[in-house]
């Protein structure tokens, strides 16, 4: 059974998590208060799982993720944050040496869970050294993923931007999917629905706006070779004007949104 450190001040929200992950059959859980025990606990009884909450006392989760990383003796260990809204998200922390998952936002415990699993089943663990070890199935999608009820489109974008990453943005919105491509840093082609380029990228910042509900994630690449260059602009350029054009109601009539 896979083992797992959770990291978090606030013992009610572990209380709730490790009761989530005891349903989907995840018992083996320690939990811990700060990155400094943490670090301890590592050092005594090895977790194939990390969670930690961005913000705690001592050491961040992205701080601890990099000690982690950085020791030949953690290889392998799969490192989760949970970052609040208001959090600053580093910009390393794309980085490959990164977390596996970054989840912005208020996220349930079971949807903690399902992300868990994902990357659990991701892997080879064996379950002991006398029984077989099981076939991994294909990995999830990497990086940093949230709600864009409380990081919208925009920040999300700078952080990739600021971040200088290259990867595939995919939204999920009310009306439909669509794609933002970044090249270490810059947007260079996007698509919703029948729209391609900077109209496509003008649509998607438009209708994440206007529509709640919508969920993102990042994952990152090593080139992003899979589009032509639709889009040219700097991402500040492409996010002024996009802003000015929801000011003077422009965008919402490019963006084919309809401003109710």
């Amino acid at each position: 059974m896979a083992r797992l450190l959770l990291i978090d001040p606030d013992r009610g929200t572990v209380a709730a998590l490790q009761k989530a992950l005891a349903v989907a059959g995840l018992t083996d859980v320690s939990a811990v208060v700060s990155g400094s025990f943490a670090l301890t606990m590592l050092e005594r009884d090895r977790p194939d799982l990390i969670v930690s909450r961005a913000r705690i006392h001592d050491i961040d989760g992205y701080e601890l993720c990099g000690i982690v990383r950085s020791d030949p003796e953690f290889t392998g260990i799969l490192f989760v944050v949970l970052a609040d809204a208001e959090d600053e998200v580093p910009a390393g922390a794309f980085d490959e040496g990164g977390a596996d998952r970054i989840l912005v936002g208020a996220f349930s415990p079971e949807t903690i869970v399902t992300e868990v699993r994902s990357l659990l089943a991701a892997r080879t663990i064996p379950e002991s050294e006398s029984e077989p070890v099981p076939v991994a199935v294909a990995a999830a999608p990497e990086g940093l993923r949230g709600s864009l009820d409380v990081m919208d489109l925009a920040e999300v974008a700078q952080a990739i931007a600021l971040g200088g990453k290259t990867g595939h943005l995919v939204l999920a919105l009310a009306s439909g999917e669509g794609t933002v491509v970044f090249d270490r840093g810059r947007i260079v082609h996007a698509e919703f629905g029948h729209l391609v380029g900077e109209p496509a990228f003008t649509a998607l910042v438009v209708t994440s706006h206007r529509a709640p509900g919508g969920t993102f994630f990042f994952n990152p690449m090593e080139a992003a070779t899979s589009f032509q260059r639709t889009i040219e602009r700097s991402v500040e350029s492409l996010l002024l004007s996009t802003a000015a054009g929801i000011d003077e109601g422009r965008a919402d009539t490019a963006a084919g949104v309809s401003s109710n």
